[in-house]
């Protein structure tokens, strides 16, 4: 989540979210390193391809650098299927906390905690979503008991 949305949540949240960036941050690096290199090199062979497959004419230098940009491209498509990879890992350290952290609340009753967590396992994409709906609720339910030291350890 970006600045922008994270000031508007309360302290709760945000410290919920923080925690959760501080867990995905160093492969969130590596995958933005990668996509920085991805898109470049398959664009940059692909052009490239094609230009000496339909406008050179035939000849044995050729076939070198047709070698080189396939390699080229082939390095491309493999940062983008690591990149691909690295992605699926951050939602699933995603999950994985969020469900910790459902399972230790104090406050949502078990079967309210079993509805987010199935809520979250079956859609992850909106995992964060349903996480800060939870928090929500955990919230106010604390505020109604007047348990204003939300905490979960």
């Amino acid at each position: 989540m970006d600045n922008f949305m994270m000031n508007s949540f309360p302290d709760n949240i945000k410290k919920e979210l923080e925690a959760i960036q501080k867990l995905i941050m160093p492969i969130a690096k590596k995958t933005s390193k990668y996509m920085i290199w991805t898109f470049p090199l398959i664009g940059i062979s692909i052009f490239n391809i094609v230009y000496l497959l339909f406008f050179t004419p035939r000849d044995t230098g050729m076939y070198i650098y047709l070698a080189i940009y396939a390699v080229v491209g082939a390095l491309g498509f493999a940062l983008l299927k690591e990149t691909r990879l690295y992605k699926k890992e951050i939602e699933q350290i995603g999950v994985k906390y969020i469900i910790e952290r459902i399972k230790k609340s104090r406050l949502v009753s078990e079967e309210r905690k079993h509805q987010y967590i199935q809520i979250v396992r079956q859609q992850p994409v909106k995992a964060m979503e349903n996480f800060v709906k939870f928090l929500q609720e955990e919230d106010r339910i604390g505020r109604r008991f007047g348990n204003n030291d939300v905490k979960n350890d």
